[in-house]
């Protein structure tokens, strides 16, 4: 095909005002000031960049992805050679002075660096091209990773970390990495050592020893520390000497040294290091190397790095270091080094709601053989809106989840330098090549894949460790056998999704049936007929309404829909959980290609809180023996939907409780607050004041979603405090003084010695707890979490400044914190008109509100700042409304309102139609003398029928128990009647 020439458009990143002011790094000028006459290694980093999302659309003209890497490649190192110039120009005239030494340009960041005076610098300082000068420190990058020689054993073929990612079981399938090209960033490599030697990479007459020495600017590449062969060995190690410690052990090895022999590189070295792999070709990266406490300038310049290698179709695996341990010295969100701090090539949807750009960039942290973190292993989240990136804000802001994936960190048994003893070290420089070396695999399977493919994959098939990807294990341990499995294969490809749900509010609800609607292309030139496709989902819980199609013909190079797939998510799937779907395509029983897609689910998440005790007989808040009380019971909502119209029923099995009034409405409980409905009880004269009495709590909402609680209300419980130590020598002087209400002496708790204490602590439901912190020297190494003994968390944190930090009331029936709650609004009114709805209310009586949220049904349609709004253009139908305050610190209570619309049909009062019997189980019956017609409507305003004029009876019995709206239109006028089928 013929070469597109990729236009680009010059962007200019303006930054911070501090950028515009401070060209030159204080670092960099604190370094100046003290050092007059010393030539200093600086980082220029120009301003102009190019625009990459400009760049990615003209590239995809590219078919083939080496040719679209070399076409991407010249575009960057044009732009650079433009943009440099006068600067190049000017530093070479600097050169011949003897003012500049060690100039090297980089295409991949736009940048130079080199060695130079303080009047070179600040020469370049004054230039208008320039974003940031700053200081390229030699940093300390391993960080003498436990290590421990162990002997050779034949008897030991394949090391615990290769087996515990499933690797093994890909080498089965025939995967084995075989004509990927994995380059390692690292301190070099043992190339003589007989695991490696056979597939390293062959750099011909100009690079003869495989690779090339940036750390001491030679064609010698051979490992002065040991750390780079023995990452080497966890990447593709083949057992040629009694031992596989390879995940990929026929991939090819490139060797890149840019950590020199103490263990130390600088920013410019790892840039030169990324572009000798990227321009030479190599499909993936493994960097176990990360600066900590960087500068703005070596972020800058490293995340530009990353950025570009992306775009060159280049994927990294990169440790987010070994700092888990330092948080006082590194604290969040400054943890992980860069580059692992760098974003990865596919965005989660956990981080979409505070997404941003993209890299190359897979960041890895450390687990041990039974998947539980290393405590080392360096925590996010971290951010970049200090950067003319300005994204992934944190506080306020989730920032950037780190890591994205985790992998065996810790006693790795891997190869030796200069062809010793088996080694055994820790760190995540030990998990990052075992995830360069599954990339590896999955290349092997398709050597198609896309970054963000790749990333993608890693993520959504990793054994997961938490409910949600999380600052510590990311999205889980990878799973070399899962992430093949998920490859999509063949040639018909996934290329957009749409659905239609039954309520309406193009949402994935659990519980409602999801009728998909795919775009597929066949991107080959061959025909299929007779193909049938099959939908599949990761997901226990989804439950495939229909997943088989059976489709007679597809063309060539035919772009297709499908839309006869369905599903339901079932109803213990959580709000914010992703489904990860897989649909096959077979011919004549043979998969002829597989492709995967993801949706994320919108839902309520309705939790009991606790049970709150009032008007009993005494008043002190218990339900004690022999009492009457109201029992209040609290739900809280922590997902995104609100939940409508919501009652429960209370029942017990325990004879010693009567329950006098066992229906009450919770009302609409809005997204991230707490709703008490109450009920009335009596407790029995005989029972203990610490008797355990069991509850049952049904509840229903507007939908007939339904979900059942098991309630202990108790008097008295235990408190546990566990309180840690980062560094394993005690808080040093620190305390938690808890003080009580009741009139209890208060207590202390601290660490004496060692890593950790556990203190228990029995109190009565009632009790007020009030937390106060003593400082000492080593606050920022204090941990501490506070839990009922049912282990609900009540608080955690680390060291704070002196005096009260919390304080709650012991509730021993807490099964989840309750929400904080703020007042609603009063007086809300909805007037219904001929096509709209106004909505008016008064303010609460407390301050702060920020805005109100205006919901019809489940979907939040508007935010306002007025007392009032409008709904125009509506359909004939029922619709719930509902308003909530927003304040700063809290959300206010729900107020809702049921109406029913008919558009065009005047609604007049008509007090002599009856509907009997109403509720109704199949049939029900309206009285009146001149009906002229009926139309039926559920909840959502669809129309179900309408009915003959001449009827009077009217069968329901095939349609589902809830809520519905008549129309009855007679010759007085029309009138709507709510109908409840039960």
């Amino acid at each position: 095909m013929k070469r597109n020439i990729l236009t680009l458009i010059l962007i200019c990143i303006i930054g911070t005002a501090a950028f515009a002011q401070n060209i030159i790094e204080p670092e960099l000028q604190e370094f100046m000031n003290q050092n007059n006459d010393e030539k200093i290694s600086v980082n220029i980093i120009f301003k102009s960049q190019l625009d990459v999302k400009e760049l990615r659309t003209n590239s995809n003209n590219y078919l083939d992805k080496e040719t679209k890497r070399q076409a991407v490649i010249k575009e960057f190192k044009e732009f650079s050679e433009a943009s440099q110039q006068e600067v190049v120009s000017f530093i070479k005239s600097q050169e011949s002075k003897g003012a500049v030494t060690d100039m090297v340009c980089h295409w991949l960041s736009n940048s130079i660096t080199c060695t130079t005076t303080k009047d070179v610098i600040e020469a370049l300082s004054k230039r208008d091209d320039i974003l940031l000068i700053g200081l390229n420190a030699e940093r300390k990058v391993i960080l003498g990773d436990n290590k421990s020689t162990s002997q050779r054993d034949d008897k030991m073929e394949i090391t615990s970390n290769v087996l515990q990612v499933n690797a093994d079981k890909v080498w089965d399938l025939g995967y084995t990495g075989e004509g990927v090209l994995v380059a390692i960033l690292d301190s070099g490599v043992d190339y003589e050592q007989v695991d490696l030697a056979d597939h390293l990479w062959d750099g011909g007459v100009e690079f003869p020893k495989h690779g090339y020495n940036f750390a001491d600017n030679n064609n010698d590449p051979m490992d002065g520390t040991g750390h780079g062969t023995h990452c080497s060995g966890i990447i593709c190690g083949d057992g040629s000497s009694g031992t596989r410690t390879g995940v990929a052990p026929d991939a090819t090895l490139m060797c890149v040294k840019i950590i020199n022999s103490t263990g130390n590189t600088d920013a410019g070295k790892i840039v030169s290091g990324m572009e000798f792999a990227v321009e030479h070709g190599a499909d993936v990266l493994s960097m176990s190397v990360g600066i900590a406490s960087s500068s703005t300038s070596e972020r800058e310049m490293l995340r530009e790095a990353c950025v570009k290698t992306l775009e060159a179709g280049v994927i990294a695996a990169v440790a987010a270091g070994n700092d888990g341990n330092s948080l006082n010295k590194n604290p969040i969100p400054n943890n992980v080094r860069v580059p692992g701090s760098c974003p990865a090539p596919w965005i989660h949807p956990d981080q979409q709601e505070n997404s941003g750009a993209t890299s190359c960039v897979v960041s890895v942290g450390a687990v041990d053989k039974n998947d539980k973190p290393a405590a080392f292993s360096s925590q996010g989240p971290v951010t970049w809106q200090e950067t003319s990136y300005a994204d992934y804000p944190y506080d306020p802001g989730i920032g950037l989840i780190r890591p994205d994936v985790c992998a065996p960190g810790v006693d790795i048994i891997s190869l030796g330098n200069n062809s010793e003893d088996y080694v055994k070290m820790n760190g995540t420089s030990q998990a990052t090549p075992c995830v360069a070396g599954i990339m590896s695999l999955m290349l092997s399977k398709n050597p198609e894949l896309t970054p963000e493919q790749i990333s993608m994959i890693l993520e959504t098939t990793a054994v997961k460790l938490e409910e949600k990807k999380n600052n510590k294990t990311g999205s889980g341990r990878v799973d070399a056998l899962a992430a093949i499995n998920a490859i999509d294969m063949g040639d018909i490809i996934f290329k957009e999704l749409t659905f239609t749900d039954k309520n309406n509010n193009n949402k994935i609800n659990v519980g409602e049936e999801i009728e998909l609607d795919i775009t597929f292309e066949n991107i080959s030139d061959d025909s299929f007929d007779n193909v049938k496709a099959v939908l599949k989902c990761t997901n226990d819980l989804v439950n495939i309404t229909n997943g088989n199609v059976e489709i007679n013909n597809i063309a060539a190079n035919q772009i297709f829909n499908i839309n006869e797939f369905s599903f339901i998510a079932g109803n213990d799937i959580k709000d914010q959980t992703t489904l990860f779907f897989d649909i096959e395509f077979y011919k004549d029983d043979n998969v002829i290609s597989t492709t995967r897609f993801s949706v994320v689910t919108f839902d309520k998440d309705l939790l009991f809180s606790e049970v709150i005790v009032k008007n009993d007989d005494n008043n002190n808040g218990i339900l004690e023996a022999g009492e009457t009380a109201d029992l209040g019971v609290v739900i809280n909502n922590r997902g995104r939907e609100i939940a409508l119209n919501v009652n429960g029923i209370l029942t017990s099995n325990d004879n010693n409780i009567t329950i006098n009034k066992s229906e009450a409405e919770f009302g609409s409980i809005a997204p991230n607050s707490s709703v008490t409905a109450y009920y009335n009880v009596t407790l029995s004269n005989n029972v203990s004041d610490n008797s355990d009495i069991t509850f049952n709590l049904e509840i229903k909402d507007k939908y007939n979603f339904t979900k059942a609680f098991n309630i202990n209300y108790i008097n008295t419980c235990d408190i546990i405090y566990n309180l840690k130590d980062d560094f394993g020598d005690g808080w040093g002087g620190a305390k938690i003084i808890a003080n009580y209400n009741d009139g209890s002496e208060s207590d202390s708790y601290t660490i004496t010695k060692g890593k950790s204490e556990t203190f228990t602590k029995t109190l009565n439901t009632g009790v007020e707890v009030s937390l106060e912190w003593k400082k000492s020297y080593a606050d920022a190494e204090c941990k501490y979490s506070i839990n009922y003994d049912n282990g609900v968390e009540i608080f955690s944190g680390s060291g704070s400044q002196s005096g009260t930090f919390f304080s709650w009331t012991q509730n021993c029936s807490t099964q989840d914190m309750i929400i904080e709650t703020c007042e609603g609004v009063k007086n809300f009114n909805v007037n219904v008109g001929s096509n709209s709805v106004n909505l008016s209310w008064e303010a609460p009586e407390k301050e702060g509100v920020i805005n109100y949220e205006i919901y019809r049904e489940t979907t939040l349609i508007a935010t306002t700042e007025e007392l009032s709004y409008v709904d125009n253009n509506l359909i004939s139908g029922s619709y719930t409304y509902s308003v909530r305050p927003v304040y700063e610190s809290c959300n206010g209570n729900t107020s809702s309102e049921d109406i029913a619309i008919c558009v065009g049909v005047a609604e007049n009062i008509i007090p002599d139609v009856t509907i009997y019997p109403n509720p109704s189980k199949g049939i029900f019956t309206i009285k009146h003398d001149n009906i002229e017609s009926i139309t039926l409507y559920n909840v959502v305003g669809a129309k179900i029928f309408e009915a003959n004029i001449d009827d009077r009876e009217y069968v329901i019995s095939d349609l589902e128990s809830g809520i519905y709206f008549v129309n009855i239109k007679t010759n007085e006028g029309s009138v709507i009647k709510k109908i409840v089928k039960y």
